[in-house]
């Protein structure tokens, strides 16, 4: 059988649309491990990295570095560490990353606050972020808790000079939870905690007796804040309450340094005055005061104070680690069973292949299939529908199960190779057959014109090998099931999917076998509630269910209008079977067909009831996608975009606008399953919310 591929959105030959999608340029990079806990929910804690490029000399900055990263996870969370490499804001640097930051020449690294993000960003440049700096980025991304050593301030002599810090203005603007040991001693605490009141953020110390409020250095400021928070625990559900009642400013939490740590009041004082009076000597000014000053007193202080700065930073990571931990832990208590359910992992079972396509770049001649040669340009890649959809799910959901299977030969180890390891838990590793290899043949417009494939080896997914997994389909919101199994298996796959009560969502895969399940008998068919046919699929569909012959025969260059037409004729046919119709009609769009009670409930599309509503249809233009790299995946793409966005319980016009805007980073990517779709959850959601209020008005 061959593998289709659904070409979905506009390919170099479709019609121009005047309102395009502005494609986002991410200059926020996530490291993969950071992408993949936010995407689960895992704690997460933010690290600055102006302690490595200004606030340690080297060795320290990378050796510290390192040990609060260890802090941090052997305290049940995940770190984090932002810095700027060459303009790219990286979230989660390397160790290599760390130490190639932390060696730039001084006068090569900036010290960047809010102000500085857009110039470092557009010439190229590398720095250390401050406090300002990683709050924005974390919040950026959806990290919620950030340690650092101490915050910035009001000056000593800021009543004079005005030099108040970014950090605090920050705070007012940024719902970031800051971890520190309060304000860096040289400045003016309780100037700075007047300033962070009048904008409105909360202070708090962490078991302080009395809510004194610790200077860095030492334990106590002098001052006193109005509340203290005696655990981590209740630091979590300060934190979960800040977060619902949708607080716009951020939250600093006082942690004291270590008591066998701490410095002498009166000495570290004389250190300071002595360090000040030496910078105003030497015309220091601006955002390099603090670093001039810390580098002073450790001098003054014979090192005193820099391993004093090293175990307050420790501490307070370890602090924020377990507040972060904490703060998952009383999120998922307070979870509604409704959004337990959403977390579970979706189940998908189809095809694994190992794509070659070639496309012909010989310019002179229009191919032909005629045994003649053609100059071509030659790719290998993972594919296969089943396969592309688990990984997309995967990249946008968060996390997905997975039953396939690969050969147990050199192909197959090629296609692990470049699977996600997440891909890899449900594989059947077959010795009796060869990997399925796939080879595409693409013109020199890209438009796909020969597809050979061989799909032996999926008749490894058997009934037995599915039982196997059973405890993957109970935990399942959703399973989705591509045409390239068997008949057997799909009858199992149905089994499962009725006796847990669970929907199915059917990827038809290619016109001769998309109606390959409804030759079953009609109760396990039933629980396929959901298909995604193109428009020869959808003729081969009607056929199998009716049993009547489609004398219409699709074509994608007739009028979109007529298209439109024909389409819903034939699913008026069969639309009482099912609860969502996604009929994908080439470069024109999506035809939309559903129950209309989930109208104003999308999540109504999952239900497995035998009744259905009447249909409602509507009619989605494909929008404009700008650089166009590759067409073979952008349908699988639009499958795991549409899928993420209705396990998520979001409108159906945003489960359309999720399928376009991951088909449209499909469409711009080598590979049929973007690298990165996007740097986080929440960049996907507000670029997909942004869309459906587009083809909200464009839908008919």
């Amino acid at each position: 059988m061959l593998l289709r591929r659904c070409f979905l959105l506009p390919f170099p030959a479709v019609r121009l649309l005047r309102r395009s999608l502005h494609r986002q340029h991410d200059h926020i990079v996530l490291h993969p491990e950071i992408r993949q806990a936010l995407q689960l929910q895992k704690p997460v804690v933010a690290l600055e990295s102006t302690i490595i490029t200004h606030g340690m000399p080297m060795p320290e900055n990378v050796v510290t570095a390192l040990a609060v990263e260890e802090q941090v996870r052997q305290n049940g969370a995940i770190p984090a560490t932002i810095g700027i490499l060459d303009g790219r804001i990286k979230v989660g640097l390397t160790r290599e990353e760390l130490t190639t930051l932390a060696e730039k020449p001084r006068d090569q690294v900036i010290k960047c606050s809010r102000r500085d993000l857009p110039f470092m960003v557009s010439r190229r440049q590398s720095g250390g972020t401050t406090v300002a700096a990683t709050m924005i980025i974390a919040h950026r991304v959806g990290i919620r808790v950030f340690a650092t050593g101490g915050i910035g301030g009001v000056h000593r002599d800021g009543h004079e000079s005005l030099d108040v810090s970014a950090d605090l203005t920050e705070l007012g603007r940024t719902p970031v939870a800051v971890v520190c040991s309060g304000v860096k001693s040289i400045l003016d605490i309780p100037r700075t905690l007047e300033y962070l009141e009048t904008q409105g953020v909360c202070v708090a110390s962490f078991d302080s007796p009395g809510g004194v409020f610790p200077d860095f250095y030492t334990r106590d400021s002098g001052c006193t804040v109005p509340y203290n928070l005696k655990s981590a625990q209740e630091a979590a559900e300060l934190l979960r309450s800040w977060q619902e009642l949708k607080m716009e400013s951020g939250l600093v939490i006082g942690v004291p340094i270590p008591e066998e740590f701490a410095a002498d009041k009166f000495k570290i004082e004389k250190a300071i005055k002595e360090a000040t009076a030496q910078a105003k000597a030497q015309g220091i000014s601006g955002k390099e005061v603090t670093p001039f000053l810390l580098a002073a007193i450790a001098k003054i202080t014979e090192g005193r104070s820099l391993k004093s700065n090293i175990a307050l930073i420790k501490n307070n990571a370890k602090v924020a680690a377990r507040i972060a931990a904490s703060l998952c832990d009383v999120s998922a208590k307070l979870e509604s069973p409704v959004r337990k359910a959403i977390d579970k992992k979706p189940l998908v079972v189809g095809a694994s292949i190992l794509d070659l396509s070639f496309k012909v770049d010989d310019q002179k001649r229009d191919m032909k299939l005629d045994g003649a040669t053609y100059s071509a340009v030659a790719k290998q890649a993972a594919g296969g529908v089943g396969r592309n959809i688990a990984e997309g799910i995967y990249k946008l959901y968060g996390d997905v199960n997975f039953i396939s299977a690969v050969g147990n030969d050199q192909m197959g180890q090629t296609l692990l190779q470049m699977m996600p390891k997440a891909l890899q838990r449900g594989l059947i590793l077959a010795d009796n057959h060869n990997t399925s290899l796939c080879s595409l043949i693409f013109d020199k417009f890209g438009d796909c014109k020969l597809i050979l494939g061989n799909m032996e080896i999926h008749q490894s997914i058997t009934a037995e090998t599915l039982q196997a997994h059973h405890q993957l389909f109970r935990e399942a919101p959703l399973i989705v099931m591509d045409s390239n199994i068997s008949e057997q298996a799909m009858a199992s796959i149905l089994q499962q999917a009725q006796i847990n009560k669970i929907p199915v969502f059917f990827e038809p895969t290619d016109m001769f076998i998309a109606g390959k399940p409804f030759k079953l008998l009609p109760e396990l068919t039933k629980n396929i509630r959901l298909i995604k046919p193109n428009l020869q699929e959808l003729k081969t569909i009607t056929e199998a269910i009716t049993g009547e012959t489609v004398t219409w025969n699709p074509d994608t260059k007739q009028p979109q209008a007529e298209l439109v037409h024909q389409a819903k004729s034939l699913i008026k046919k069969i639309d009482c079977h099912f609860n969502c119709i996604l009929a994908t009609l080439s470069d024109h769009g999506v035809l939309l067909s559903y129950r209309g009670d989930a109208e104003h409930d999308a999540r109504l599309l999952l239900d497995v009831s035998k009744t259905t509503p009447p249909h409602c249809t509507r009619f989605y233009p494909a929008p404009m996608v700008h650089n166009i790299v590759n067409v073979s995946g952008a349908g699988d793409s639009f499958c795991a975009g549409f899928i993420t966005a209705l396990l998520r319980g979001r409108t159906l016009d945003e489960c359309i606008a999720g399928g376009f805007v991951a088909a449209e980073k499909a469409l711009q990517s080598e590979s049929a399953v973007p690298t990165t779709y996007f740097s986080n959850q929440e960049s996907f959601e507000s670029r997909y919310k942004q869309t459906a209020r587009i083809i909200q008005q464009q839908s008919v």
